[in-house]
This record gives C-alpha cells, sequence and structure tokens, in this order.
C-alpha cells in the first residue's frame, strides 16, 4: 500500500509541475545528419579497376589496331589471319585478365564478370579457329569462313562496353569506389 501511495504521489508531482509551466513541451526538432563520404573501400576500387581495365583495354588496343589499317583494304589471306591472330590474342588477354580477379565485392559482380569471360572466350576462340583453318586451307570456303570468324571475334565491341550494365550500382558506398576506380572511365 504505501509502494501505490509513492507511485500516486509521483504521478500526482510530475503532472503539477508540467501543468504549472504554462506552456505544452514543444516537439523536438528533426535534424537529419548526413554522413561525411567515406573514403572508398580499396577492394572494391580495385577490383572495379581490373574488370574496367580488361574491358576498356581491349577496346582501346582493338581501335588502335583498326586505326592502323589503311582504307580501302583488300582482304587477302595474310590480311585476314594476321587480323584474326591480333583479335584472339586481344581477346585473349581480356579473358586472362577478367578470370585473374578475385571474387567481386560487388552483388552481381562475378556473373557479371562471367557473362563477359564468356563472350570474350567465344571471340577469342572464333579467332584463333577461324585462322587456323584459314592458314590451313586455300579453299574459298576457308576465306569465307575467315570472314565469318572476324565479324565473331569482334561482337564484343558491338556489345556493351558496359561491363556493368547488369549490376545495380546505386549505393553511396558503390557510387563513391566506380568514381575513385580510375580505369573506370574510358578513354577516348
Amino acid at each position: 500500500m504505501k509502494t501505490k501511495v509513492l507511485l500516486v504521489s509521483l504521478v500526482g508531482a510530475l503532472l503539477a509541475v508540467t501543468a504549472c509551466s504554462g506552456e505544452a513541451p514543444s516537439a523536438p526538432a528533426t535534424v537529419t545528419v548526413t554522413p561525411p563520404p567515406a573514403a572508398p573501400d580499396t577492394t572494391t576500387v580495385a577490383w572495379l579497376d581490373g574488370m574496367c581495365g580488361a574491358i576498356y583495354g581491349f577496346v582501346k588496343a582493338s581501335n588502335d589496331h583498326a586505326n592502323r589499317q589503311s582504307s580501302g583494304i583488300e582482304v587477302t589471306r595474310p590480311w585476314l589471319s594476321e587480323n584474326l591472330g591480333v583479335r584472339a590474342e586481344l581477346a585473349g588477354k581480356v579473358v586472362d585478365e577478367l578470370n585473374a580477379l578475385p571474387s567481386s565485392p560487388i552483388p552481381g559482380g562475378d556473373a557479371a564478370r562471367k557473362s563477359l569471360v564468356d563472350s570474350y572466350t567465344t571471340a577469342r576462340d572464333a579467332a584463333a579457329e577461324g585462322k587456323r583453318k584459314l592458314d590451313s586451307s586455300q579453299s574459298q570456303a576457308a576465306l569465307d569462313g575467315g570472314l565469318k570468324a572476324l565479324e565473331a571475334a569482334q561482337k564484343p565491341l558491338m556489345e556493351t562496353t558496359d561491363p556493368f550494365a547488369s549490376v545495380k550500382m546505386e549505393t553511396p558506398e558503390l557510387l563513391t569506389a566506380v568514381a575513385a576506380a580510375k580505369k573506370c572511365v574510358p578513354s577516348p
């Protein structure tokens, strides 16, 4: 009973203090705190640079190779054989660089990498096989096959060059990491 009287007295005292103040307490002001941008995760930046470096390196090397060609070239067996060899080498380099990357720190990154590895492996193998067949036969069919192989080897250039098209890069952490990944800015 003594505890009940003490509790009623305490509640009464609180109500009396609140009633005497004359003003209703105002609601606390809403404060939005935005944390300062965190430094990008170095593992994520390195992984992004590896992906971008492989893809944009291929695009640049392919463009450089094409720019060294004179316009109005007559497609000959030696020309086609050389170009198939170059395309196989360039696509093979991308495959090696992408396969050398560690597991992705980005959700969906490993799937994006696998898709690119598959695409460049197909391009590399088409170019290498087209060159092999062209070099081993003097037939018109081998020449036609070499042209089709060259087209297949250039397919990654015709597809999107955004290695992260299928990855959601929406979090502030990922956007900061992408901004810090210097190789993710394609050079002209």
